[in-house]
């Protein structure tokens, strides 16, 4: 049975029924299926879930844990490519069993493997990236009457119009070259993924805005279910899920530096992230302008820089002010020059610290352990001691309206046990209800509030089609659980190498596993992407540096 994978970055099951009349498709989709809560790994986020959902493994049995790998420490980073996840994906073993394949725009699959099928690259790769097989993205092109490309239109223009028709644009586009690739070639499976359904949050707070981009992915699912026959499997699926987050953003390297495991050096601030320096260095904003009042803080800034230059006050210190109270966007517009070229020029040491936290984003705490980094500071013999000492003391971290900050401290090997262990944090955490963000900047503060939409622990699962059980009551599933349903859906043998599980009942067919012995996967080696500042560029638009 031909099997369609329909991914949605950050699609959330909160605005699917808050637009339910404006989906006429998804929700038709969901009415005749089944759906679940889909839980995301951990870290819940897209350079190390689609991985996850594509191996059907956690990331220490893939090995990617972010948007970067690291060579040693945090300054010596590349970003992640399909040559970084060291598992095989779904595509790779259906094509040992001579299945044909159509994936496209899936994130962390460049460069691009030999498939039997199709493979278009997706987020995070060079907008160059070619295809499977070379010569494919111009037979798309020719196609659909325009460039066919990775990324929209003024993606990371500060003009907020021009970047949200461009995400626009880019789903019609996607939705377009869906239906010729599903009409004009061969296949088994195809697995399309839209990751505008996740940057509209993160550039936008009306809620008009949220809904038509649903809409556009509506469409795009009702386009590419109408150009196959009714008797296809649907899978519909996010990495994560996406909401309000009103609570703290929390500076942990700013806690540990209080407790004396981090050192600090003067180097211009390098520790930042670059997106916050980017708004004190640049005199437009990236927010969604929310129409308050400004003319306080214009004041404040014309007539007072002077005395806050004399009382020792650093411009970090005002942009952080303004956020707390909502006008981060008006100080950058109306910061003079003088003010926004000078930026915190103090930055974590991170060879001579004994434990950091090397990216929010990574949710975890790295030791400066000996023998293991190459200027490791805590012995192995100390290390289980600071861990311990660590766990105790962000356990025990409150927000300054006394609730607890992290809904759990814990070793790695408590959420954690294939062979990629290593590469993961020492220490993991997750923020109280995802309703915090965590960042590893020095900021002079442990906590400021936040109002924004950020990611959450749990996306969205619907499956509908004959090899689905109609009568089956299905609970919360696993990102890694996604890979499995799948081979099964097509009569395969699940991987013994997949971690996920298939739900009892969940299908018609209950397959055995297998192992399939040696897969060859990802047998091209990416250049180095970390020379490409376009990709940096992109992480920094969406807050991810």
């Amino acid at each position: 049975m031909k099997t369609i994978v329909l991914g949605f970055d950050a699609l959330d099951f909160r605005y699917l029924d808050k637009f339910e009349e404006a989906l006429p498709n998804i929700s038709a989709l969901r009415e005749r299926g089944v759906e679940a809560p889909l839980k995301s790994t951990h870290p819940p986020w897209t350079g190390s879930a689609w991985p996850s959902m594509y191996t059907g493994s956690d990331p220490s049995y893939h090995g990617v844990y972010g948007f970067f790998s690291y060579d040693d420490y945090p300054d010596e980073r590349n970003h992640v490519s399909r040559s970084d996840v060291r598992q095989p994906a779904i595509w790779d073993y259906l094509s040992s069993q001579g299945q044909e394949v159509i994936v496209m725009n899936v994130p962390v699959t460049h460069p691009v493997e030999p498939i039997n099928g199709i493979l278009i690259p997706g987020y995070l790769a060079p907008e160059d990236e070619p295809g499977h097989p070379r010569g494919i993205r111009k037979e798309l092109t020719e196609a659909i009457g325009e460039k066919y490309t990775i990324y929209s239109n003024d993606e990371i223009s500060s003009n907020l119009d021009d970047k949200f028709n461009g995400y626009l644009d880019l789903i019609d586009q996607r939705r377009r070259a869906a239906v010729t690739l599903l009409e004009q070639y061969k296949w088994e499976l195809a697995i399309i993924q839209v990751q505008k359904t996740d940057a509209v949050f993160h550039h936008y707070e009306k809620k008009d805005r949220f809904r038509e981009i649903y809409q556009a992915a509506d469409k795009l699912v009702g386009d590419v279910l109408d150009s196959v026959s009714e008797d296809v499997n649907v899978v519909l699926c996010s990495d994560h899920g996406i909401g309000p987050v009103t609570g703290y953003q929390v500076h942990v390297n700013e806690i540990l530096r209080e407790n004396n495991y981090i050192e600090t050096i003067d180097d211009g601030g390098q520790s930042m992230p670059l997106i916050d320096k980017a708004a004190l260095t640049s005199s437009e904003g990236q927010v969604e302008d929310s129409g308050k009042e400004h003319g306080k803080i214009e004041k404040a800034l014309l007539l007072g820089q002077e005395i806050a230059s004399q009382l020792g006050i650093e411009p970090v210190d005002i942009y952080a002010t303004a956020e707390r109270v909502g006008l981060g966007t008006a100080l950058v517009k109306l910061a003079p020059d003088s003010l926004r070229k000078t930026a915190a020029s103090e930055s974590i040491n991170w060879r001579e610290s004994r434990a950091y936290c090397s990216k929010g984003s990574r949710m975890g705490i790295r030791i400066n352990l000996a023998g293991r980094e190459p200027n490791g500071t805590v012995s192995p013999s100390e290390y289980e001691a600071v861990r311990d000492e660590l766990i105790a003391l962000l356990s025990k971290i409150e927000t300054p309206d006394g609730e607890r900050v992290f809904e759990f401290v814990c070793r790695r090997e408590d959420i954690y046990d294939g062979p990629f262990l290593e590469d993961a944090p020492d220490i993991c955490f997750l923020p109280n209800k995802m309703n915090h963000t965590v960042s590893h900047a020095l900021y002079g503060r442990k906590f400021i509030p936040v109002e924004k939409y950020d990611h959450k622990l749990e996306g969205t699962f619907v499956g509908a089609g004959p090899g689905f059980s109609a009568e089956t009551a299905l609970g919360p599933l696993s990102l890694t659980d996604v890979a499995p349903i799948i081979m099964g859906l097509l009569n395969q043998s699940i991987p013994s190498r997949m971690t996920g599980s298939l739900p009892e009942d969940l299908l018609t067919n209950q397959p055995d596993r297998a192992d399939y012995g040696t897969i060859t996967y990802g047998t091209r080696v990416s250049k180095s992407p970390n020379d490409d500042e376009k990709v940096t560029e992109r992480l920094e638009d969406l807050g991810y540096l």
